[in-house]
Order: C-alpha cells, then structure tokens, then sequence
C-alpha cells in the first residue's frame, strides 16, 4: 500500500439509516453496450450506472468504429464497426471484454481479442466461450495473450449447445454469435441470471427473435432484416442492493432499498430474514429494520443464479461475524475468491477455511486497520467491516469499487456512514471522467 495512494477513511461503529436508490447493473450494461454495436443506427441505454467499466467500454468500442457518448445517467451508442481487432489497452480492463468475440464474430465471421482483465480472483477459464464457437465452426487460437478466432462458413449455421457449466459470459457470447448465424441456435444448460433476460430483451427489441431467456433453455432465431439499435433501461444492479441489505442489517440499521427488482434479491433477503431481520417488500422497495435484532448464524452456498451470487460471498463473510453462533459459507464457484480473509484477519476476525467452506464463530469485535481491496468485491467487504469495527480504518483500492459501484462513498455518506476519501485531488480526476 502506497501512503499517497487514495483510500477510503473510515470510522466504525455507526448504524446506517436512510433510504437508497439502486443504480442500473453493472454486469448487464457491461453486455448490452457490446451488443449494442451489433445494429445499425442511434442506440440509447437508460438507467446507466456511472462506473469507471463504462469507461472502458467507451475505449473499446472506439478501436472497432463505434462512439460512445455518456449524458447523465445514459449512454448513447453510434457509428458502424469497421475493424475487427482489439488492442490490449482496453481490454486488459473488464472481464466483460470477452463479449467483443461474439460480437465481432456475427460481423466479421473472424476477431482477433486480447484475453480480458478485470478482477483478480483466480484463474477464469474460457473454454466454456471457445467450446461455444467451435460447436458453430468457428476454429480458434491463443497466441501471445490474443484470442484469434475465424469461422470456416459465414454466415454460420445454427446450432444446439450443452454449457457444461451454466456460464455467464459463455451464454452471452452463444446468444451474440447465435444472431447471425442462418438457423436456430439452441443453448442447453444456459445461465439463468437476470442480465440474460436483459440481453434477451434488448436483442428482441433489435430484431432477433430470442425465446426461453431465464430458463435453462434458450432458442435463438435470426431475423432476416439488419438489426437496429434501440432504447432500453438497464435493470437496477442486485448486487448492489444486496450490498447495502447486507450493510444496513450488519450494523443495526434501518432504511428502504429503492428501485429494486426484489426477486433478483430474494437469495438475500430470505437468508436475512431467517438471521432475524425484519424485511418488508413493497412493490421495487425494500425495507429493511435490524435496529432490535439478534442476527442468528447464516449458512450460505455460492450458487448460479437462482441461488445465492459468488460476488456477494465476502459481503456474506462480513456479516456472519456479526451473527450469534457458528456460520457456514461455502463458494465452489469461484474457489479463490477468499482473499479478503487474510486482510479480516488483521481487524482480528477468527475464521477457519476448510476447502471450499469458511466458518466464522460469531459474535466478534473487529478493530480498525488499514487494509487493501484488490477487486472490487473485496474492497466493498472491507469498507463493510469497517463499518462495524472499533476505531477507524483506511481501505485501500477504490479504483476498483469505481468499477462496479455507482457513487459508492456518497451512498454510504447519505446512509450516515462517517467515511471520507483521503487525497480528494486525485479521487476527483477519477470520478469526474466523461463517463463516470
């Protein structure tokens, strides 16, 4: 940790109260703004979150032809694509850059790709996504860090897919390379998360014709015509809700979660509600009142959506230190994903970490440390603990909170929170970006 580096001050102890209204999503914006550049036209996302990943969106799509604009919370998208290659300016940024193959695919029937950046969180395969294309024909190849994929017909023809595991990203890239190919597509064992629907839903407004998103099956029809960009309001991010859920109850707060969609949330709310939390849903609010509350131990398994999300299994963590009793966490999906144990272990939280599984004896009292957040989960979870440690704490790696999470810090701020952002200079040049 660098000492002019910036770092989010702050004081614990404090319950959070208020309301909060909940940004678009992040992981779906991140798909829709690739499958944006699939159509012809003026294309206008609503309900933008103000995240520094747009920002790199913005650079990406600039590479291929395609301009990005941000006004307000919406982001407008313009222009054709004209080159079907991608440097590793961009890309090494997100995860979700990984999208530009499907969609520089249906264009091209060719894509060269740098392997995409984002979190450090383990090793993140794509051989689910290159599975995916050669089932279309397509033969692919890594060589010095770049994807480099050519399809022996083009346009392709339509094929059935069985995901072995119901990826994201790999349903994703099956539905953008599935709308140019010249018959129906069909994905077997798809992932069944909100942002699919979303994707689906944007794509149908385009002119595919995508029926079963949500489920485990999902059929893929091309229209005839060249699809056309469109507006659409991205859904609000539940993950950021059950962020703030889980803030709230953790330090014996009260306040409503607006503009949710609550059964995107319900893995959260029922494992709250069973804690002891007292939760109330009223059309796209949440309220939520833990100020009288003994939190019971959680036992939490990381799961595909409908089940519980990895990316909230530190926020989980974090919470179970709180609760009376032993907790039992477990992610196999993302098995590395346990680094912010060994900086909880530094505010004095005792856990045992079995394989797969945590196990925390609570209650414990946590104490103010410095600590660094090296994705943007971690660094969430780490602003959270301190929160409800004794003292004050310095979190170090809001770079990555900006990437996922729409004004984090005024959020938290608005709640009560006594947190501040240490070298402001610098956390100003971040944020005020023309994206974020």
């Amino acid at each position: 940790m660098l000492k002019n580096e910036t770092y989010i001050k702050v004081k614990g102890g404090k319950a959070l109260k208020g309301n909060i209204k909940i940004s678009g999503s992040k992981n779906s914006i991140l798909a829709l703004i690739p499958a944006m550049c699939l159509g012809d036209g003026v294309g206008v996302l609503t309900n933008a979150p103000l995240i520094s990943d747009v920002e790199a969106m913005k650079g990406i799509l600039g590479e291929i032809g395609i301009q990005l604009n941000c006004e307000s919370n919406s982001v407008r998208i313009e222009g054709n694509i004209i080159y079907n290659e991608l440097s590793k300016q961009y890309v090494s940024k997100i995860r979700a850059s990984n999208l530009f193959l499907g969609v520089l695919l249906a264009k091209f029937g060719k894509a060269v790709v740098p392997l995409s950046g984002g979190d450090k969180i383990g090793n993140r395969p794509i051989d689910i996504h290159l599975y995916v294309f050669d089932k279309f024909g397509i033969k692919t190849k890594v060589v010095d860090g770049f994807v480099k994929c050519e399809a022996t017909q083009f346009p392709y023809k339509g094929q059935n897919i069985f995901l072995r595991f119901p990826s994201v990203g790999a349903t994703e890239n099956a539905m953008l390379v599935a709308s140019a190919a010249d018959s129906e597509t069909i994905i077997y064992n798809a992932a069944m998360e909100p942002e699919i629907v979303d994707l689906a839903i944007l794509l149908n407004s385009m002119g595919t014709r995508i029926s079963g998103a949500g489920t485990p099956v999902i059929r893929i029809k091309t229209s005839d015509s060249k699809l056309v960009r469109t507006s659409h309001e991205v859904i609000p991010d539940r993950l950021e809700a059950g962020t703030f859920l889980f803030m709230l109850a953790v330090t014996k707060g009260r306040g409503i979660i607006k503009n949710v969609i609550p059964e995107h949330v319900i893995s959260v709310t029922s494992i709250l509600a069973d804690s002891g939390v007292d939760i109330k849903i009223e059309d796209s609010n949440i309220f939520i009142d833990a100020t009288n509350c003994e939190l019971s131990p959680i036992h939490v398994e990381a799961l595909p959506f409908p089940g519980f999300p990895t990316d909230l299994q530190p926020i989980a963590t974090v919470y179970s230190s709180h609760c009376i009793g032993m907790s039992i966490i477990k992610d196999t999906i993302h098995t590395e994903r346990f680094n912010h144990l060994y900086e909880l272990s530094r505010m004095g939280m005792v856990h045992t970490n079995i394989a797969t599984n945590i196990i925390i004896e609570g209650i414990q009292n946590l104490a103010g440390a410095s600590l660094e957040g090296t994705d943007i989960r971690m660094a969430v979870s780490l602003v959270m603990a301190a929160l409800i440690a004794e003292g004050e704490s310095k979190i170090y790696g809001l770079n990555h909170i900006l990437r996922g999470y729409d004004n984090f810090v005024k959020k938290l701020m608005g709640l009560g929170a006594e947190v501040s952002v240490i070298d402001k200079d610098t956390i100003e040049t971040i944020v005020q970006k023309k994206c974020i």
